[in-house]
């Protein structure tokens, strides 16, 4: 499916192999959110990954963990289903994803006039759509589905040329 931006963002790109960082089973209860945040925070900041990137990443984490806690209900209406954050790199990129148990897809947003100012919630999959340099769905193999975004690091600032010598005159 191709969304307004012209990139397909529920078909799965095999892409490079991403490698696992971890992978950690979460309650499906309110307190997923912060103890996938401070996972997060705690495995980039042992692979030394820049702070302003961890507090990037701890933002979609907590929207993404938020949205599989509050959204991602079995068929059955059961919330016993698991909920998983997973964090991969490849490259220089660094990939979030987390699992639930609802095949439903997130529905998201296209820009920021499609987002209710006036709501209580809907601004979580805007703010990940903003952040990450890629993001999307996929269905899983047997149940449940994957959301996940992608980052890249900030490429670094372009060095001003260096100024010509000056000779004071003799």
């Amino acid at each position: 499916m191709l969304t307004d931006s012209g990139l397909a963002h529920d078909v799965y790109d095999q892409g490079p192999p991403w490698l696992p960082l971890t992978r950690i089973p979460l309650p499906h209860r309110p307190e997923a959110a912060p103890k996938a945040r401070r996972h997060a925070r705690d495995v980039l900041a042992l692979r030394r990954v820049d702070s302003e990137l961890i507090a990037t990443v701890e933002l979609a984490v907590s929207e993404l963990v938020t949205n599989a806690v509050r959204h991602g209900i079995c068929l059955c209406g059961c919330t016993r289903g698991p909920v998983s954050l997973t964090l991969l790199r490849t490259g220089g990129r660094l990939r979030v994803e987390v699992a639930d148990p609802s095949r439903t897809p997130p529905r998201w947003p296209t820009g920021i006039e499609s987002v209710d100012a006036e709501a209580e919630e809907g601004r979580g999959l805007l703010l990940v759509t903003a952040l990450a340099a890629d993001w999307g769905d996929q269905a899983g193999a047997t149940r449940g589905k994957v959301v996940w975004c992608e980052f890249a690091p900030a490429a670094p600032a372009p060095r001003a040329p260096a100024a010509p010598a000056t000779r004071a005159p003799a």
